[in-house]
């Protein structure tokens, strides 16, 4: 009997001994087969950087050369017809100018951040005591570092508005200063130079070693390019030039607005500017063709791939969201905006403006950047 159950003893235990080894088994085999989670260098990027490139990139690039190109036509003719007429078809074709520029401004890299495109184009405030010793003796060199807040959009926004009080007398100006001629001439031809030069590269050889460059996502390579360049823009030439800035957000613990520091100061209207420059911005996210508009592979779809997240919720949903909320913020603002900042105007709203801005820094430079595996290699000195 007791040989029984000794045998019976050691058949349960051989039995059990099995079974737990086909479990373990078993948990093991399940365990290779789970899928992980796709990660950012599991993404070919090389569709989305193709469509950056063709559909956004070079589209734009040539869209801003034609609109410089026809504003320096203006200033000839300008030149060569001082009327009123003529001063306000320039400041047509200047502002049709400025606004295309905000759909590149951003795309600070390769062939743009060779030549430090934005510093040579769209420096505000503009240095105006340089600008004048420059026109009364006539000798500059506008490639010079020490011009640069001396040239560009916002000394042709000065040039055109701030000379004078009135529009006649700016003609007159102009008429009797053959060096305020010739120094608004330079200013544009330099930046149809510079346009021409990043779009030349854009179209020439660049394009492809961008498109080729997919391999990672380590610090050089195309993506962490276009993201750096993007979320800098977006944080310190977007929401602290354009708003905090000139709202006072980044003026010591005083607050004091600076009116001053808005763009296209002189000519009272820098909203338009501010609106375009959203508007790009999350275009490009979104993968959106700059002639068809049409939603190719973009940003949006790698945040989607990896399944970034903020609480709960699709980052990129999250960030197409914002964009949304700061353009009904800025419809609760006017022109002039350098008026608009005073405390006793409509400090508030602009700063309602600012902390929609604000909140959109945290989903761009943390969440996407992490999401995608993208080192931030810039430096931000706001303290954020």
């Amino acid at each position: 009997m007791k040989n029984n159950k000794l045998k019976y003893s050691k058949v349960i235990g051989l039995t059990f001994c099995f079974s737990l080894l086909v479990l373990v088994s078993c948990s093991k085999k399940d365990e290779e087969v789970l899928p992980e989670d796709p990660t950012a260098e599991d993404y070919d990027k090389a569709p989305m950087l193709t469509n950056y490139s063709n559909e956004y990139i070079k589209p734009a690039y040539s869209a801003y050369y034609t609109a410089v190109t026809e504003l320096k036509n203006e200033v000839t003719s300008f030149n060569t017809t001082l009327t009123v007429a003529s001063l306000q078809n320039l400041r047509t074709k200047w502002e049709n100018a400025l606004l295309v520029w905000q759909d590149v401004a951003f795309l600070e890299f390769g062939p743009a951040a060779n030549i430090s495109l934005r510093a040579q184009t769209n420096v505000y405030p503009v240095d105006t005591i340089l600008m004048k010793s420059n026109i009364a003796s006539g000798t500059y060199s506008l490639a010079a570092g020490s011009n640069f807040d001396a040239k560009g959009f916002q000394a042709i926004d000065y040039l055109l508005y701030g000379l004078e009080v009135t529009d006649v007398n700016l003609v007159t100006y102009y008429s009797n200063t053959a060096n305020a001629r010739t120094y608004l001439q330079d200013v544009v031809d330099e930046l149809e130079v510079n346009a021409s030069t990043v779009k030349n590269e854009w179209f020439g050889s660049y394009s492809e070693s961008f498109i080729a460059n997919s391999a990672s996502n380590a610090q050089g390579s195309s993506v962490s390019n276009v993201v750096n360049a993007i979320t800098q823009h977006y944080e310190t030439y977007l929401r602290k030039g354009k708003i905090g800035l000139p709202v006072g957000a980044f003026n010591g613990f005083s607050n004091q607005p600076m009116p001053e520091h808005v763009e296209a100061y002189y000519s009272n209207q820098s909203l338009p500017y501010v609106y375009r420059s959203v508007t790009a911005f999350q275009n490009f996210i979104k993968g959106k063709g700059y002639v068809s508009a049409a939603n190719g592979v973009g940003l949006d779809d790698y945040m989607s791939f990896v399944n970034a997240q903020n609480g709960g919720q699709n980052l990129h949903t999250i960030i197409d969201n914002q964009f949304n909320a700061i353009r009904i913020e800025l419809d609760n603002i006017n022109d002039p905006l350098s008026n608009e900042v005073d405390v006793n105007v409509n400090n508030s709203g602009v700063n309602t403006v600012y902390g929609k801005m604000q909140q959109m820094v945290g989903y761009i430079k943390v969440d996407m950047t992490n999401a995608l595996d993208v080192l931030i290699t810039y430096q931000d000195s706001d303290g954020d």
